[in-house]
């Protein structure tokens, strides 16, 4: 086995005990009936809206990407970066520590189109990168207008407003002098992240519904916004299984909220993130097609 292989495996290895070590933290935290009583009571009409407002908050992110990549002159028809995406989403759900949605665009792209790897590889990376700050934003945000996120820190909740304050300084210094042949579409894609965020937190909010909690909204969000980080780091298997639990749950337990309820919140948006990606099945056959074209050329 080659080093590369070994370290893929390595990875995988890592990803699945943290998974492990961080479920079986909180099933010795929450009430397992309570748990399943809460997922099996899901009212189905708030359930689709999350759905919708999900898949809304993906459209929007698959805009940021493409111009993202029409900034180092790769122009994508729209209809056909979306396919891409969402193909994307399905690789990140079943190749856990392979090549990933990310590492799979890459290839194709540069294999259909030879555009650089070096400013494929930029462009995925910028576009992740925008998608935690604009988590991270919000997050402070939400801390700062309510809950009990900057209460427990006691003395300390100033640190809330300085990462309000430096969050888009820094990625614009980050741009400036690390990505600088982004700077066009910084305005844009900051907008864009922003606004599929707010998608996010709305899902959340939808979600909140189906699952029949009535109050705390404020500290849930902050908590989901927070696990979504926590998520986006190449710690955790697809999806952020394990590690979104895991936040969620101790979480739950700092602001003095349903831990059941938490728990029940995160495997649901983890079932609409693999549902969602399923709709990259109905466009695979498609994106082989082009796989396949590219690498007969």
């Amino acid at each position: 086995m080659d080093k590369q292989k070994r370290n893929k495996w390595l990875k995988l290895a890592a990803q699945v005990v943290i998974a492990v070590v961080a479920i079986y933290f909180v099933i010795g935290e929450i009430d397992l009936k309570e748990y399943k009583n809460r997922l099996l009571g899901v009212k189905f009409g708030w359930l689709v809206l999350a759905i919708i407002a999900f898949n809304a908050s993906k459209l929007l992110a698959a805009f940021r990407l493409n111009h993202f990549f029409k900034a180092i002159q790769l122009e994508l028809d729209s209809r056909f970066n979306l396919t891409l995406y969402y193909v994307g989403m399905l690789y990140n759900q079943v190749l856990p520590g392979g090549i990933g949605g990310d590492g799979y665009k890459v290839y194709l792209l540069n294999k259909q189109y030879k555009t650089p790897l070096k400013g494929l590889i930029a462009a995925t990376l910028l576009d992740r990168i925008s998608g935690v700050v604009a988590l991270g934003f919000l997050a402070f945000l939400l801390a700062l207008i309510g809950g009990e996120a900057y209460g427990l820190l006691e003395g300390y909740g100033f640190l809330i407003w300085v990462g309000l304050i430096i969050a888009y300084p820094c990625y614009y210094v980050l741009v400036q002098f690390v990505f600088p042949t982004f700077k066009k579409v910084n305005h844009i894609t900051n907008l864009q992240s922003l606004s599929s965020q707010i998608l996010q937190v709305l899902c959340a909010y939808l979600m909140l519904k189906s699952l029949g909690v009535a109050d705390g909204y404020l500290d849930y969000f902050t908590l989901f916004l927070a696990s979504s980080v926590a998520a986006a780091f190449p710690i955790s298997l697809p999806g952020g299984l394990g590690v979104r639990e895991g936040v969620m749950v101790w979480g739950a337990h700092l602001f003095i909220l349903d831990q059941n309820a938490a728990m029940a919140f995160a495997s649901l948006f983890f079932l609409i993130t693999l549902f969602s990606s399923l709709i990259g099945l109905i466009y695979l056959r498609q994106v082989k097609s082009v796989e396949a074209k590219s690498n007969s050329n």
